[in-house]
């Protein structure tokens, strides 16, 4: 149920766009400096003020003339766009926003603006009053499309991400939203044409600001399985693990089955019944008893100790209280995602989900969980290299090429690390993963390394968000090289919550994030001794590089048959590979690679003779 609507201000209530493009360009010939074309300026709309002005000039943030065409802006502004503000209004922004108010909504204000430019903007327009709450970029420390904005929002006005969703015109207030756990409708009208829109996956798209009003409350009244998710989603019941280290996944099903559509009460059922029995036999366990107290002067003393996981959620469920999530997640998270392949990735899937379903519970358990199972995949032995690769597959073809001119050499050298159980091998691997075969394998690769997993390519420095889309790319290349592949699946369902994970940090914490993944990623792969030969993953990056699925029945119908068999299935890392790869294709503007891989189903493994053994607690 929906009960916050959040609003972009330019171009979304006010067309101003026109105007902000005649500030710019009275602002930038006052100072006697070149004016870019009409088209430049209006694609820094929704951007904050300092980086629309470095961007077009070509200038570092900090550099004193931007700081000047700023000071100039806001004169301009208020000469050129104020006066005539009351007659720049949407058609509907009045009466739609009178609406909502009468049926009980909290309205809020989320803008790119600095806080006093925005209330005067809304003021001149006759529609401040109508607002509980507006929210600047000047009281952030990131701006669009970082999750800041919305957190912020949400904390003033004590409301979960579930019952808010973001109305804006541009991928920056969209991809926000995503970020910050939220729903969002993008609007048509504004500054981002619509195909650009639909590849930042919007929940809902509206051409007028009418039609917007119609979706909140459609939304306001139509009950939701929001409210059996989050109760779900914010059970305590359970430990993170069971029968030793096998990761409890019944809230990644959750999320997943949500994501999907399925009614609130298959959701549960199928909660309930893998508490009871899971697929490997076992039912899940109460939480466990803490031996230590997590303080901020001892909480890296523990890490990857598997001990202290219910003091671990006091510890970050305290922080958040004190602090905010946001601040948090910056302050944490950086230390933790390098060993996020611990738990074979769960952890990280945790928190990343958690994060993507606006769960604050799940948030706390998936911060704890890598706390807990921090294992390392030693990010700080990545060297530069000279290496060619302009892409993630790239990189991957060459490695691969790599292994089929070594296979037996490398082969024999995986084998060798991954099987050493003497003393000195064992030294830093908890004694539970040997228990599992494959955690201990990944977690000696991890310790061994190797150099062509360090060697770090140009393509880790670009932007994240170019990154991102090819990772996505070149992890389900090598699942659809070995379809079904149980191992290599997880590389596709931690990725997008790695990525999810990024949303909420500062760029260079987003690039190290990549990085880490990267590092990661070759780990786990070259732990299971082998690598899929070049020549077959650049047949398939030939045969889906660039290929994208027509709009239409016949792809809207092999989505519903995916859907259906994923919804059915018992061994619950399917509907989470299919709920997963639906979201990339939407927001890759539906690449074909992507379908094609969701429909390849894996299966539960069978559990080494190990497990024979009791657990080592």
């Amino acid at each position: 149920m929906t009960n916050l609507a959040i609003f972009d201000l330019d171009g979304t209530l006010v067309d101003t766009p026109t105007g902000i493009v005649r500030s710019f360009a009275a602002t930038l010939t006052e100072l006697g400096l070149p004016v870019p074309p009409d088209e430049s300026i209006r694609a820094t709309v929704g951007t904050p003020l300092a980086s629309a002005f470095a961007h077009l000039l070509g200038l570092g943030p900090d550099d004193p003339l931007v700081a000047r065409a700023v000071a100039g802006y806001h004169v301009a502004f208020r000469e050129l766009v104020l006066p005539k503000a009351a007659d720049l209004v949407f058609p509907g922004v009045v009466d739609g926003l009178a609406a909502l108010e009468r049926d009980g909504f909290a309205l809020a204000v989320a803008t790119s603006k600095f806080r006093a430019n925005a209330d005067a903007l809304l003021g001149a327009a006759g529609l401040r009053d109508r607002f509980h709450l507006v929210v600047g970029a000047d009281e952030v420390h990131n701006p669009k499309p970082a999750p800041d904005i919305g957190l912020l929002v949400l904390h003033r006005l004590r409301a979960p991400a579930s019952t808010a969703v973001m109305v804006g015109d541009t991928t920056h207030d969209l991809r926000m939203a995503a970020a910050a756990g939220v729903r969002s409708i993008a609007v048509g009208y504004g500054v981002h044409p619509r195909a650009e829109l639909e590849s930042a996956a919007p929940t809902w798209l509206a051409d007028t600001f009418d039609e917007v009003v119609e979706l909140l409350l459609a939304g306001r009244h139509t009950p939701a399985p929001d409210g059996v998710v989050a109760r779900l989603l914010d059970d305590r019941s359970y430990h993170i693990e069971f029968n030793g280290h096998l990761t409890n996944h019944a809230k990644h099903a959750v999320v997943a089955l949500a994501g999907l559509g399925r009614p609130a009460h298959r959701i549960e059922d199928f909660y309930r019944g893998y508490a009871q029995l899971t697929p490997y036999g076992f039912g899940l366990e109460p939480p466990k008893p803490d031996r230590h107290e997590i303080t901020e002067s001892n909480w890296t003393r523990f890490l990857g100790g598997r001990t202290a996981y219910g003091a671990y959620c006091e510890f970050f469920d305290r922080r958040i209280h004190e602090l905010g999530l946001a601040e948090v997640l910056r302050r944490y998270v950086p230390t933790l995602l390098a060993g996020w392949v611990g738990a074979f990735t769960h952890a990280t899937i945790h928190l990343g989900w958690g994060l993507d379903a606006g769960s604050r519970w799940m948030t706390v358990e998936g911060l704890a969980y890598l706390a807990f199972s921090y294992d390392s995949c030693h990010p700080e032995r990545v060297t530069t290299d000279d290496t060619a690769d302009a892409t993630a597959v790239d990189s991957l073809l060459r490695i691969a090429g790599e292994w089929d001119q070594r296979r037996e050499e490398l082969r024999a050298w995986a084998l060798r690390v991954t099987g050493d159980t003497s003393a000195g091998a064992l030294a830093g691997v908890h004694p539970e993963l040997l228990r599992s075969g494959l955690q201990f394998r990944i977690a000696r690769m991890q310790a061994e390394g190797h150099p062509l997993i360090y060697r770090a390519p140009a393509w880790l420095d670009r932007h994240p968000a170019e990154s991102w889309p090819e990772l996505h790319h070149a992890a389900t290349l090598l699942y659809l090289a070995a379809p079904g592949d149980f191992v290599l699946l997880h590389l596709i369902t931690s990725l997008y919550a790695m990525e999810r994970i990024a949303d909420h940090l500062p760029l260079d914490a987003q690039r190290e994030a990549v990085r880490d993944y990267w590092v990661g990623m070759l780990c786990i792969v070259f732990s299971g001794a082998d690598l899929p030969a070049r020549r077959k993953l650049a047949a398939l990056h030939t045969a889906f590089d660039g290929a994208v699925d027509d709009p239409g029945e016949h792809t809207d119908r092999d989505w519903r048959h995916i859907v259906a068999r994923a919804a059915e299935e018992d061994e619950e890392h399917n509907p989470k590979l299919v709920y997963v790869l639906r979201r990339v294709w939407e927001r890759t503007g539906r690449r074909s690679i992507f379908r094609a891989a969701a429909a390849q189903f894996t299966a539960t493994p069978e559990l080494p003779p190990s497990f024979e053994q009791p657990p080592n607690e």
